[in-house]
């Protein structure tokens, strides 16, 4: 019964389908939606992990190509301060 209670929150919290709605669904077509559901989370998951190490190398990639850069050599004038 309590796992019902969780297969009922995880239905009205990401798939807005309330408990009556629910009720009246037969249990298989429950399950497949929940595989289903299993499913997606997983390839969701994936797909932000390869993001995240896209943008890790990328990073690395840019702070390499930072340390390359030299600011230009610039001579900054000596000003006097001005005496009152």
């Amino acid at each position: 019964m309590e796992n019902w209670f969780k297969i009922e929150f995880v239905f009205a919290k990401n798939l807005h389908i309330t408990p009556s709605e629910l009720d009246q669904m037969e249990f298989y077509r429950v399950e497949y939606m929940i595989h289903n559901y299993e499913e997606f989370i997983e390839e969701e998951n994936k797909q932000m992990k390869k993001q995240e190490r896209d943008q890790g190398m990328s990073m690395k990639q840019s702070q390499a190509n930072m340390g390359t850069f030299k600011p230009p050599n610039m001579n900054i004038p000596k000003m006097n301060i001005p005496k009152y």
